[in-house]
């Protein structure tokens, strides 16, 4: 039993997590302090972050293991599906059950936010749908477009675009362009999460004939794509900070500057070894840069 609770807690790559809830906070952070806001929706949005990222990380567990992804040439975490520590029925049991939480909590968020309005909550309904499908099917079915070089299009868009607006337009039915900038922030350091993962795992993707932007780039090429990805992140929060008057973007400094020290690693070193070390740097660098700025507002209300 206890053997099967940490292979469970394995499958469920805790280290994810935090990335998963770092754009939903930046789109509550937008609201923080603003008339309406409801702790109650931040607290449950974060939580349904939570469970989408669980169900997402079982069912590439899963689906990895069947296209053959999780080969003897992958040098990152063991996969529990692979390595027999979890059968396959009891994983697609696991991904249904967070199927069914996010569900749930994702409608109650929706009735919070919309009971007033049952048809403005339509929109949201279907994207929380396309989340969950674009979970099963980015490693799962018969042509899984995780294999197809489209990951990094499908991480700017569930972690940055539609976790930050998302949340945000639970918080207050309201928007302006400049809101596109601190999703495209989060969109841009979350994808740089997975280039670094990509390029990681690209032998062994590329005897599972997996597509990566790695893959297609070379090493040289990924390496200035992951410089992109953190500076252009950094740069749509400072113009988002300056078009909004908002201070607050300060507070986000501090992650930022440890997802810089990636940059000069990745451009030299490109051993597994180095580019698996530099995963959390990267994700906890993104979720203390919206702590921080976390901090900040809260300090800037009082």
């Amino acid at each position: 039993m206890h053997v099967s609770f940490l292979a469970w807690i394995s499958a469920a790559r805790l280290r994810t997590l935090p990335l998963a809830m770092a754009g939903v906070g930046m789109g509550n952070l937008i609201h923080l302090g603003k008339s309406g806001f409801s702790g109650l929706i931040m607290l449950l949005s974060i939580l349904t972050s939570i469970f989408l990222q669980v169900l997402s990380n079982f069912a590439n567990d899963l689906g990895d293991s069947e296209h053959g992804a999780d080969n003897e040439e992958r040098k990152g975490p063991s996969r529990m599906v692979q390595s027999g520590r979890i059968s396959k029925d009891s994983m697609k049991k696991a991904v249904l059950v967070f199927v069914l939480l996010s569900l749930a909590t994702g409608l109650i968020l929706l009735w919070l936010a919309f009971h007033n309005n049952i048809r403005g909550g339509i929109p949201l309904l279907l994207a929380g749908i396309c989340s969950i499908s674009a979970a099963w099917f980015y490693t799962n079915g018969s042509k899984p477009y995780g294999y197809m070089a489209l990951g990094d299009v499908a991480v700017f868009i569930f972690f940055g675009m539609l976790a930050v607006l998302g949340s945000a337009w639970l918080q207050r039915q309201e928007f302006n362009l400049n809101f596109l900038l601190p999703a495209f922030s989060m969109g841009f350091w979350s994808t740089a999460v997975l280039n670094l993962n990509n390029m990681r795992d690209v032998k062994s993707d590329e005897k599972a004939g997996k597509k990566t932007i790695p893959l297609i780039l070379g090493p040289k090429s990924s390496a200035d794509y992951h410089v992109f990805l953190v500076v252009a992140g950094g740069v749509s929060l400072l113009v988002f900070g300056y078009q909004e008057s908002a201070l607050w973007t300060a507070g986000a400094l501090p992650g930022f500057f440890i997802m810089l020290r990636t940059l000069a690693v990745v451009k030299s070193d490109q051993e597994v070894q180095t580019l698996d070390s530099l995963l959390k740097p990267q994700a906890l660098g993104t979720f203390l840069a919206v702590l921080g700025m976390m901090v900040f507002r809260l300090i800037q209300l009082l």
